[in-house]
């Protein structure tokens, strides 16, 4: 599914790949999804798989679980004392 939005309800199961915008969980997502803004899970909110998100807000109880990480981790960042000390 490649979509804008995907909002999962407290009782709500998604199983599969998704690429969207704005991922709101509060429900269970399994499979592969790409947040490219953000990413919100909630307590209630439990996913796994490969998961890819731009922003990520994560409530106390909420769970992630496999592959996370940012979206743009493949590029090359910049270390922390060349953002505190540049050139």
């Amino acid at each position: 599914m490649d979509s804008r939005v995907i909002q999962i309800a407290a009782r709500g199961v998604f199983k599969g790949t998704v690429s969207i915008d704005v991922a709101e969980i509060r429900g269970r997502f399994q499979g592969e999804l790409t947040a490219r803004e953000q990413l919100i899970v909630h307590a209630s909110g439990r996913l796994s798989g490969k998961i890819r998100y731009g922003r990520i807000k994560v409530e106390k109880g909420g769970a992630l679980c496999g592959d996370v990480a940012r979206a743009d981790s493949a590029k090359p960042q910049r270390s922390a004392s060349t953002l505190l000390n540049p050139a």
